[in-house]
């Protein structure tokens, strides 16, 4: 039984919590009834932010109850000796998460929101405790030089490691020595849930030589112009990659982001995956900044496995069919695209700008499988629609449509709603508003442009019943 737990309280029959207090010490009936439970689990989610509900099908444990099992609990006890998947978030002490720290952990995943001592206390404790972790993500505020120590020493001890997650900024040289030695890592990445500050000392400049012999998937923070001489001197590590993120750390221009991708065109042809964050928290200097234009891209041409890219831009992207009908040639494996959907706050964007409605014809023909599509839709090119609900072309599997920070083009829910129902075989979801790269505030005006898009989704939704209910009568009726 692979017992998936957000630390079932119920079942387990390890307290008794009136009013989210807990009772007295527990018995050592309650211990053997624990372990009758304990053996089952296989995945642990604890968070300080979930509440006990007796009344919910998973119940969740509340943090004075993880105080009263770390208190109380038999010495020679392993809690849970199955475990194999840990998540763990918490805004304080970190020590109640070790007794859940077993062997058998192959996962580990800990959002700490404490200080950089309880956290460089975590770092010393499991440097010794768990030798067999495969995966490790960190996510915390707290920034990577005041836990840069006990964290990389932590690194080293894991052999076994082969995804490592980390946030912003991490990557200072001792962290990366450390994970450049480890001989099965093939994951090394960014995780976004916590947006650190610029630290110059953690921008990649240079890689241990001779090292991540087994690397397949590579994030960290670079400029355009670092990375490609990055990727030129370590031609033999970056060749090998499949998955690649680059989250850029200065004012970019249009010229270092052509010679960069024309770069990976040519020294990382295997890349299925590529995904560049250029946008900046910062305000970007519109001297040197510029839309992208289509001839950039280009020169990801040669990447031909290519199936996911992901842009994030200060200004929008615009394509026209023929952009669209020359990436269906060059990329037919592409199912994943999201293009600078969400410009920066701080520049002005004229309603001209964008993309027209109508672009999602052009997909629809030459990139009919892709899954998850994001492009800016521009204010002032107003769609119409024509009634036609089963045009010649169609996209066969469309999940998702990332419209970003886009406002419903002309105001007309309606028409936007069924022209794009008329573009798909099943439902798509339309996904409004900022991405994980977002940094600072949100403009007000944005959550108004989500409320648009809720209203349009209303008139996908009614649309897209009423024409596979007519699809399903023209196939009977064939019949």
């Amino acid at each position: 039984m692979n017992a998936h737990c957000q630390f079932s309280v119920d079942p387990m029959a390890i307290t008794e919590l009136l009013d989210g207090t807990l009772s007295d010490e527990l018995s050592e009936v309650d211990w053997s009834r624990f372990r009758s439970y304990a053996n089952r689990v296989r995945t642990l989610s604890y968070s300080y932010r979930e509440s006990y509900n007796p009344g919910s099908t998973a119940p969740k444990i509340v943090p004075e109850a993880i105080a009263m099992l770390c208190l109380h609990y038999p010495a020679e006890l392993i809690l849970l000796p199955n475990l194999e998947v840990l998540k763990w978030c918490t805004k304080g002490s970190v020590t109640p998460i070790l007794p859940f720290l077993s062997p058998q952990v192959k996962s580990l995943e800990v959002e700490l929101k404490g200080g950089s001592q309880s956290i460089n206390s975590f770092f010393h404790a499991l440097g010794g405790r768990n030798l067999n972790l495969k995966a490790f993500t960190l996510q915390t505020p707290t920034r990577a030089m005041k836990i840069e120590e006990s964290l990389q020493k932590a690194i080293r001890t894991w052999k076994n490691l082969e995804t490592l997650k980390v946030p912003p900024y991490y990557l200072r040289p001792s962290i990366l020595n450390a994970t450049s030695s480890l001989p099965n890592l093939t994951i090394l990445q960014i995780d976004y849930t916590h947006h650190n500050p610029y630290d110059e000392a953690a921008v990649v400049q240079k890689l241990p030589e001779n090292t991540f012999p087994r690397l397949e998937d590579f994030g960290f923070n670079c400029d355009p112009v670092s990375a490609q001489t990055l990727v030129q001197r370590y031609s033999d590590l970056f060749s090998g990659l499949t998955t690649m993120h680059i989250s850029n750390t200065r004012d970019i221009n249009n010229e270092d982001v052509s010679k960069f991708l024309r770069c990976l065109g040519k020294k990382c042809a295997r890349l299925t995956t590529l995904s560049l964050n250029l946008r900046l928290g910062f305000e970007p200097n519109r001297e040197e900044t510029s839309p992208l234009t289509f001839k950039v891209l280009e020169n990801l041409f040669p990447c031909r496995e290519l199936e996911m890219l992901e842009i994030g831009h200060p200004y929008p992207l615009t394509l026209n069919e023929a952009d669209v009908e020359r990436m269906g040639a060059a990329w037919p494996k592409l199912v994943i695209l999201n293009t600078c959907n969400e410009p920066h706050p701080t520049i002005p964007i004229s309603g001209d700008m964008g993309n027209s409605l109508h672009i999602l014809s052009a997909f629809a023909k030459h990139l009919p499988l892709i899954e998850d599509l994001g492009l800016v839709f521009a204010e002032e090119q107003v769609p119409t629609f024509s009634g036609d609900l089963y045009p010649c072309f169609e996209f066969h599997t469309l999940e998702t449509l990332r419209v970003g920070v886009s406002t419903v083009p002309g105001g007309r829910f309606q028409d936007v709603g069924f022209l794009i129902a008329s573009l798909c075989r099943v439902k798509p979801t339309i996904d409004s508003g900022v991405s994980l790269w977002f940094e600072g505030i949100e403009p007000a005006e944005w959550s108004e442009y989500g409320r648009q898009w809720q209203e349009t989704s209303k008139c996908l939704e009614f649309a897209m019943r009423t024409k596979i209910s007519g699809r399903e009568k023209f196939t009977i009726a064939m019949d």
